[in-house]
């Protein structure tokens, strides 16, 4: 459904003057990543804060364009076609649902005027009746009563803003949904119930979802493959369960460690990263992640510091960004028992 080849997007900032010259450099905030989501699955992109997740996702959107390399959606290049450019078929077909709901609604109108005037923009509907139709459809579609359509935003609550968000996110039948950190605003009472609603709407539209998250156990619930991304590298992708097993990625094996988990009986061991995480600004030689890697040791020579290391096909579908030898990833242990 949606393929990106050899992905980059870069920005470029002043820097200070040096001996009497201003210069400029590069923020490498995603450095040639590749995927492919297919039709109808949930692809989670994972990673902390500042690895890039949310500036792909505005390349996918077009509200950002690559630097280089392809994104094709529906066997078009859509990479340099920023969002006033594409077309109404493309932007309905490509929708976003983004992290913070109190920002995503005008305040000057009802809920309802809002629903109708995106699918008036998506060309849904012949005429104002049966737009409003389908505006009442799509409240019963997330679960809200039909009396909200003439509520303001400021009526609602955070949970049922997101729904909004959310039918207008379907409004225009979407082919791709990206879903930024959806959750992550919300109280932990209503998280649960969005997570429900969005995995219900996928499976019924069969609808692609690119599922942005920093939480390893909400994606494990929803997502089928999973992308980890690191300083703008995937270094890790995988069907979620090959994700949660060894062998695995060094970053992986300690974002799974920061999962927290509240039943007693499962054991989980500690893998505590040293130093920052590295300017995008100025990235390490080598391997992204070898400033922090606590396995760097077990590659000879210095290569984690000098090679970027290869794509690895470590299982069927799972591959990894790590000069680790195979000895060294068989001897890896589960973070959970």
């Amino acid at each position: 459904m949606l393929d990106v080849v050899r992905l980059k997007k870069h920005y470029r900032v002043a820097a200070s003057a040096l001996f009497g010259k201003r210069e400029s450099r590069a923020v490498k905030a995603v450095e040639d990543i590749s995927f492919a989501a297919r039709e109808a699955e949930v692809l989670a992109i994972v990673g902390e804060s500042g690895c890039g997740k949310s500036t792909l996702a505005k390349v996918l959107l077009g509200l950002e364009t690559a630097s280089e390399g392809l994104v094709v959606f529906d066997h078009e290049a859509i990479q340099n076609q920023p969002v006033e450019s594409r077309a109404v078929k493309t932007i309905a077909s490509i929708q976003m649902i983004f992290q913070n709901p109190f920002d995503t609604l005008n305040p000057s109108y009802s809920v309802g005027s809002q629903i109708v005037r995106t699918l008036e923009r998506f060309r849904v509907g012949v005429n104002m009746s049966e737009r409003r139709d389908i505006m009442l459809r799509l409240l019963d579609l997330v679960k809200l009563p039909r009396a909200f359509a003439s509520r303001s935003p400021r009526q609602l609550s955070g949970g049922q803003k997101q729904r909004i968000g959310v039918a207008r996110a379907f409004a225009g039948r979407p082919r791709v949904i990206i879903a930024d950190e959806p959750m992550s605003a919300l109280d932990v009472s209503v998280q649960a119930a969005i997570s429900e609603l969005l995995m219900s709407l996928q499976r019924e539209s069969k609808t692609t979802m690119v599922f942005i998250s920093h939480d390893l156990s909400v994606v494990r619930y929803l997502a089928d493959r999973v992308a980890v991304m690191y300083l703008g590298h995937i270094v890790e992708m995988g069907a979620t369960e090959q994700i949660f097993t060894p062998p695995f990625h060094p970053y992986t094996e300690a974002l799974l460690s920061a999962i927290p988990i509240a039943d007693a009986r499962v054991k989980k061991r500690h893998v505590v990263l040293e130093g920052e995480i590295p300017s995008a600004l100025s990235p390490p030689k080598g391997c992204p992640f070898q400033t922090r890697c606590g396995h760097k040791r077990e590659v000879p020579g210095d290569l984690c510091e000098r090679e970027m290391p290869p794509t690895r096909t470590v299982a069927e579908g799972h591959t990894i960004l790590c000069h680790l030898p195979v000895e060294t990833l068989k001897r890896m242990e589960p973070v959970f028992a």
